[in-house]
């Protein structure tokens, strides 16, 4: 499985097509690697595991769809996710909103077959060149751990770059 992380998400979903690897096999090896990564790039603030293999054990979805059974994160700017918390990377908002339903991106994301793992790190409200918000603390680049990943979607570059999704 530790192949798969370097595949793009079409080469990923076509195993999935293939039947050579189910969603739950990708979601447990990602899951696998963030645990492994995270605690030194920071790329994933809000993990949802549990939710992130329920999904993936009853993946019914269209084998047609462009990214059936990928693992996925969401940025936590503007991505509505039914039961995650939203905070834009902001110790303001943290703990006080929790979505209670799919916004249309996200409702767009997972039609295309996306199984959704979490929330990667984000500049806070995506204001910043960097990705060091107050809250969660700074992404570090895993490829040279450094120096910090830039821009609002570091935690979402750093988690691809190293191959946790």
């Amino acid at each position: 499985m530790e192949n798969i992380a370097f595949l793009d998400a079409t080469a990923q979903a076509d195993l999935v097509r293939r039947k050579e690897v189910t969603p739950l096999e990708m979601v447990d090896a990602a899951i696998e690697r963030i645990e492994r990564l995270n605690p030194e790039l920071n790329a994933v603030t809000m993990p949802f595991f549990d939710m992130a293999r329920e999904a993936a054990k009853v993946w019914t979805g269209d084998l047609d769809a462009p990214f059936c059974g990928v693992p996925f994160l969401l940025k936590d700017l503007v991505s509505e996710c039914k039961g995650m918390p939203r905070t834009e990377g902001s110790k303001y908002l943290a703990g006080h909103y929790i979505s209670k339903e799919d916004n249309e991106l996200v409702r767009r994301y997972k039609r295309a077959g996306l199984v959704i793992m979490g929330k990667s790190n984000s500049s806070e409200y995506g204001l910043l060149p960097t990705t060091e918000p107050g809250h969660y603390g700074a992404t570090k680049n895993p490829w040279d751990t450094s120096r910090g990943t830039g821009g609002s979607s570091g935690g979402s570059s750093a988690a691809v770059a190293s191959g946790m999704v």
